[in-house]
């Protein structure tokens, strides 16, 4: 819903926490003007708090469309809500006339089942390959969601996602900033992954991403493997305590890593084990009665967080503790035990890791990181 009162407009959307008796938290945004900039290259409260509901809710259908609605978007559609092709991704489309010119959002939505694999998937090319892919569905229905609504007219593109979502949206804006200009694309991402190898990332000033250092999925695949992300990161780390934030919104404590450190380390230790992509892929360690590379055990997390597990998987899980993939289990599985993760029902079980990378987790710290 937007109000506008003494020349302040107003917005409020909702997204969810994670508390069961609450469900959802109001995200209530202001601004003079609109809440996306006139300069998409400029930092602005408004669109970072608009795409962070946007983002935290795209897992709710309904809640996702709701919240479009209330920012004034109509003609919305969703794709692939109810697939998990790991080729594809869940995404919304909506559109607006601001300023007399059609501005179409793109909101594309987290990790859902087998899409879990294509994000272990590196690849061998300038991008991550499972995000990439994903990013050529996205780009090839928001094409067709454009052709039909945009004709001779120039469009803007607002981009957001969370997570698989967050790196899908920062592949997808870098091809429309290609295409369209950077001025007529405003992005922003939250707690994604790492996304190219290419060199000329600080040129899509347009594109923004959130991330907290604490967040391990944030960090992969490594720096040292020559990857980050198009556009500008922006951290949300040490700008205060966030945990008790984080009890109000959820209703739990924060098990997260308070510490960069702690990530610092292990993914030292992960170079380590595997200096560079090919090592990645091909450097096998013995686990039990079986030789896996990274990747190979990490397929196997994959089975584990699409519910595919059984046995054998689990079987891994315990010999890697006694393997050279110790650290990477251990970290893991931190905050928890491994036993009850392993035997786990939920999408992704409670943990360290899990926590420090959750939409309360980034939620809580983006109202210390943003002015009052």
């Amino acid at each position: 819903m937007m109000v506008v009162s003494s020349n302040i407009k107003e917005w409020y959307l909702r997204y969810p926490t994670g508390d069961p008796m609450r469900k959802t938290a109001l995200c209530h945004i202001t601004d003079e003007r609109d809440f996306l900039p006139a300069n998409s290259s400029m930092f602005h409260a408004a669109a970072t708090q608009a795409a962070a509901a946007l983002s935290m809710s795209a897992a709710d259908e309904k809640l996702l469309k709701e919240n479009l609605s209330a920012l004034g978007y109509k003609d919305i559609v969703t794709l692939a809500y109810q697939e998990t092709d790991r080729k594809k991704i869940g995404m919304c489309i909506g559109s607006r006339v601001r300023d007399d010119r059609l501005q179409v959002a793109v909101v594309l939505r987290g990790t859902c089942g087998d899409e879990w694999y294509s994000n272990f998937d590196i690849g061998y090319s300038a991008e991550h390959s499972g995000f990439a892919k994903a990013a050529d569905f996205a780009e090839l229905k928001l094409g067709d969601y454009v052709f039909t609504r945009a004709i001779c007219v120039h469009p803007e593109f607002f981009i957001t996602g969370y997570s698989r979502g967050g790196a899908v949206a920062n592949i997808l804006a870098k091809r429309l900033c290609d295409r369209y200009g950077i001025d007529n694309v405003c992005a922003y991402t939250f707690a994604s992954p790492s996304t190219t190898i290419s060199r000329r990332t600080n040129r899509y000033g347009s594109i923004f991403n959130l991330v907290r250092q604490e967040d391990f999925f944030t960090r992969v695949p490594l720096i040292g493997w020559g990857y980050t992300k198009y556009g500008k990161n922006i951290s949300l780390s040490d700008h205060g305590d966030m945990t008790v934030r984080y009890h109000d919104l959820t209703g739990e404590d924060y098990i997260g890593f308070t510490r960069q450190c702690l990530v610092d380390n292990f993914l030292c230790a992960l170079q380590r084990l595997a200096p560079n992509v090919h090592a990645y892929y091909r450097r096998q360690r013995q686990v039990g009665d079986r030789k896996l590379s990274m990747y190979e055990f990490l397929n196997c997390v994959a089975d584990m967080l699409s519910q595919h597990m059984d046995d054998a998987v689990a079987d891994v899980f315990f010999s890697a503790m006694f393997s050279d993939y110790a650290d990477l289990i251990s970290f893991l599985s931190s905050g928890a035990d491994l036993s009850e993760i392993v035997a786990s029902t939920a999408a992704v079980p409670k943990c360290s890791v899990a926590d420090s990378h959750s939409p309360a987790a980034y939620m809580a710290s983006l109202e210390l990181f943003l002015p009052q």
